[in-house]
């Protein structure tokens, strides 16, 4: 089952947006009020925000990405080195982003003009472990399935924050 944590699809999410348009009209006691896109997208900015002070916690070690990165030339695996708090996960600059926990690991999906990224954030105990597993991912010697084996789940902390059963 997704969980969704912060999501872009908001901004598209037409009853999310009636919902504030209404909430607004009550609050400013205007019934001809209507949200503009610009002030839906600071809204929808703000839920990210949220998010990030909700995950502001730190982990029993270093959080490490996996990703299947989606470029102009094919389909390319990376990785990315984070430090030990869980809100540095939530940043990307792509046109839509979500971040969502599916049960077991904590991922996200970002899409851009040249395809789509996914991202499976885990934990290593260390700098020297990430810089180790990250050379590996460079280097092709290990795969998605192995890099869940040599690393820890981010999903019990980000479970306990919000109350998602483990």
């Amino acid at each position: 089952m997704k969980q969704i944590i912060w999501s872009s699809e908001t901004f598209y999410d037409d009853t999310a947006r009636a919902v504030y348009q209404d909430s607004q009209r009550d609050f400013l006691e205007d019934e001809d009020y209507c949200v503009a896109d610009q002030e839906w997208s600071e809204v929808v900015q703000g839920f990210l925000v949220d998010e990030r002070n909700n995950l502001n916690r730190d982990v029993n070690g270093i959080i490490i990405a996996f990703a299947d990165l989606g470029l102009w030339h094919g389909r390319r695996q990376g990785f990315k080195i984070y430090d030990t708090n869980i809100a540095t996960i939530l940043k990307s600059s792509e046109d839509e982003n979500e971040w969502y926990g599916d049960g077991m690991d904590i991922r996200s999906r970002h899409i851009h003009h040249d395809g789509t990224n996914y991202v499976l954030y885990r934990i290593v105990p260390d700098m020297e472990a990430a810089e180790l597993v990250g050379e590996m991912i460079y280097n092709r010697e290990i795969n998605e399935d192995e890099f869940i084996k040599c690393t820890e789940s981010l999903y019990p902390y980000v479970a306990e924050i919000y109350g998602w059963p483990l």
